[in-house]
């Protein structure tokens, strides 16, 4: 087996984040990764899965078959036991691959900032991220405001680091980690919210 996929788009199934990434965010990406890469982008997203497939299996193969992730942070993203098993899953294969003592190595998940900031994961708050939150409108006609030339440029932004890291992904392994989401549910999430 090897890659089947570049970029695994991790994010909340959320009344405004979805139609975020199907409006603006994902269409974007794609032209702009297109643009630069030398075979057309391929992006899994689980909304496009075949009917009849296993989905759960079907999730946790498409993740092991990417390169790297473009993970989109939102509060309900920590508090989704799928988002954070996809988010470890790829964090742990990146600490299996760093090499001790090497500096500016190619991180494998590429957090992008939709809103908030607070409730993220302990961890979040200290990962340099993408913050997009300024533009965070899913309504179609965003596309027609004069910020979209900004979130324009921002994606295209992105996809350059996207290109840089896919080239330096690590060659795939069979033995990529796929965290369980199994034991995050017994858990519960991650975000801790103040109390009022």
């Amino acid at each position: 087996m090897a890659y089947q996929w570049d970029i695994f788009l991790s994010y909340p199934r959320t009344q405004y984040v979805q139609p975020w990434v199907d409006n603006h965010f994902l269409p974007l990406l794609h032209d702009h990764l297109d643009a630069l890469l030398p075979n057309e982008p391929r992006i899994f997203v689980d909304r496009a899965q075949p009917v009849g497939v296993d989905w759960p299996d079907n999730i946790k193969s498409a993740l092991k078959h990417s390169r790297v992730m473009v993970a989109v942070w939102t509060p309900p993203y920590f508090r989704s036991h799928w988002c954070i098993a996809e988010w470890e899953s790829m964090l742990a294969r990146e600490q299996r691959f760093t090499v001790p003592g090497t500096v500016n190595q190619a991180r494998l998940v590429y957090p992008v900032k939709y809103s908030d900031g607070r409730n993220f994961d302990e961890r979040a708050k200290s990962t340099l991220v993408k913050d997009l939150s300024s533009f965070g409108y899913h309504l179609p006609n965003f596309r027609e405001a004069i910020a979209y030339i900004d979130f324009y440029n921002a994606v295209r932004d992105i996809a350059e680091d996207i290109e840089m890291r896919l080239a330096a992904a690590p060659d795939w392994h069979p033995d990529f980690p796929l965290i369980d989401v199994e034991p995050i549910v017994q858990t519960g999430p991650r975000v801790r919210l103040p109390r009022i």
